[in-house]
């Protein structure tokens, strides 16, 4: 036995946490490669007729999203809107049957948006800042509470 050793529920804590960063992760290093390259984006968006001005909206929504996950801040929040995002923009970009590198595409969206969707049903986990923050207003909300309990202890008129 090493010294080292992990509980069941330690590892699946560990797990959590690294694959909430490895999803953030890779979609933030998609939205980075629209910003450095937004030229490819832009030409192919333009063979599909679609307005090349959404292309930076879309892409601030990404980062965002992507460093919500990554960091665990609203983490259901932004895996849904993610999910929801990724099927509509592979739907109308890559879906065309009878394309096989689009349909590739398309299904491994659909494979992104299962992790999406794992996310979505587990939460943040506890490795996250979310989880961070309600420890820490937890904590702040019982000494506010022991507070007020002394404050009218003290102002209670005695009988």
């Amino acid at each position: 036995m090493s010294a080292m050793s992990f509980s069941q529920d330690q590892m699946r804590k560990i797990a959590h946490a690294v694959a909430r960063v490895l999803i953030g992760s890779f979609l933030l290093a998609k939205s980075i490669g629209l910003v450095i390259d937004p030229a490819g984006m832009e030409q192919y968006l333009a063979i599909l007729d679609v307005p090349d001005y959404l292309m930076w909206p879309n892409t601030g929504f990404m980062v965002l999203a992507s460093l919500a996950i990554i960091i665990g801040f609203q983490t259901r929040l932004a895996a849904a809107l993610m999910a929801l995002y990724i099927f509509w923009t592979s739907f109308i970009l890559n879906y065309r049957p009878g394309d096989p590198v689009a349909i590739g595409a398309f299904w491994g969206d659909l494979a992104m948006i299962g992790g999406l969707l794992m996310l979505f049903s587990h939460g943040r986990g506890c490795l996250a800042l979310d989880s961070f923050l309600a420890r820490w207003t937890d904590e702040k909300d019982a000494e506010a509470f022991e507070a007020d309990i002394i404050e009218q202890a003290e102002v209670a008129p005695t009988a």
